[in-house]
C-alpha cells in the first residue's frame, strides 16, 4: 500500500513537472504591446523582438468573444475577422495583393484558425454548409488562397507565421473550431 501511494505521488509530481514545461511561456511570444501589434485597425503591423525579422505586414485580427457580427449585402453575416487588431465589429477584410499578412488571435478565451474555404465572387460567397477547410499550419510565405491553407490553431494572443495575400480575388475564410458552431467566417477581398 505504501509503495502504491508513493507511485501515485511520483506520477502526480511528473505530471506537474510536464505541465510546467508546457505553460504560457512555451507558446510563441504573443504580447501585443511589445511586438508592435497594438496599432489602430487598418494599420500596418511591425513585428520585432520575438524572433520575427523587423519588417511590416498587413494584419488581420481574429476574435469570437465580444465580437459583433456584420451583415454584408453581398456575403451575408460575417463574424470573427477584421482588419488590424482592435475592432470589435467583424468585417469583410480588404488586403493589398501580394503583400505579407499576419493573423493575430486577439481573443482572450478561445483558439482560432484562419482557414481558406474557397473562392467567392464580387457579389456572392457560397459558404459551405459545414467547415471544409484545413486546420494544419501552412508554411510561412504560403499564398492565402492555396487549397487547404490555414494558419493552424492560434492560441489566445498568438500571431501566425507571415503569409502572402496572393493575387487579387475574393476568398472565403473560416475558423476550424467555430465555423459550424458559431458561423465564424468572412471574405477577404484582395486588391
Amino acid at each position: 500500500m505504501v509503495s502504491r501511494g508513493f507511485g501515485y505521488l511520483l506520477a502526480a509530481a511528473g505530471l506537474l513537472a510536464l505541465a510546467g514545461c508546457g505553460g504560457a511561456s512555451a507558446l510563441p511570444h504573443s504580447n501585443m504591446a511589445s511586438n508592435g501589434m497594438a496599432g489602430q485597425a487598418g494599420t500596418v503591423l511591425s513585428l520585432s523582438g520575438d524572433g520575427i525579422q523587423p519588417d511590416s505586414a498587413e494584419g488581420v485580427g481574429i476574435r469570437l468573444n465580444g465580437e459583433s457580427t456584420f451583415k454584408s449585402a453581398h456575403y451575408g453575416v460575417v463574424l470573427g475577422y477584421f482588419r488590424g487588431v482592435k475592432s470589435t465589429v467583424s468585417q469583410v477584410v480588404q488586403l493589398t495583393a501580394n503583400t505579407r499578412v499576419i493573423f493575430m488571435n486577439v481573443d482572450a478565451s478561445f483558439p482560432h484558425t484562419a482557414s481558406f474555404l474557397g473562392n467567392a465572387t464580387r457579389n456572392n460567397a457560397p459558404f459551405p454548409p459545414t467547415f471544409n477547410g484545413g486546420s494544419t499550419q501552412s508554411p510561412a510565405g504560403t499564398l492565402i488562397n492555396t487549397p487547404m491553407f490555414s494558419t493552424g490553431p492560434l492560441s489566445p494572443g498568438q500571431h501566425s507565421l507571415k503569409y502572402n495575400s496572393g493575387p487579387p480575388g475574393f476568398y472565403m475564410f473560416g475558423c476550424a473550431f467555430h465555423y459550424d458552431s458559431h458561423g465564424m467566417r468572412t471574405v477577404y477581398i484582395v486588391k
